[in-house]
């Protein structure tokens, strides 16, 4: 590095400088802060963003996940209502059998009682 240019280039911005600030250019340090802060900015709601995406697909994960036990559930009480319909179509079947056979055994006795 010639220190004779880094000398010269340096009090050429110390001179300068007053005047573009005067005439409204910004010091280039000052503009690059600027972006960064500004990509900062745009980095931090980007990542909020896709927590947001993540929190809401574990909430309908959850949900899905939640909706699929109850409708396991659900269908766990139905098949055990199904089956105390059967059993309880099954003890009819039988109570109503039982009472034709008592009723033919009455016909039959009052048929021999007559005779």
């Amino acid at each position: 590095m010639n220190p004779v240019k880094t000398v010269a280039g340096a009090y050429l911005k110390v001179l300068r400088y007053p005047f573009d600030k005067l005439l409204g250019s910004r010091d280039p340090r000052a503009e690059a802060a600027d972006e960064l802060r500004e990509e900062a900015q745009e980095t931090r709601a980007r990542a909020e963003q896709q927590a947001a995406r993540r929190k809401q697909s574990a909430r309908d994960a959850a949900a899905k996940r939640e909706e699929a036990l109850h409708a396991k559930e659900r269908e766990d009480r139905l098949n055990a209502l199904e089956e105390q319909a059967e059993a309880l179509e099954a003890e009819e079947d039988a109570l109503a059998a039982r009472d034709e056979a008592k009723r033919l055994k009455d016909a039959a006795a009052s048929v021999k009682a007559r005779r």
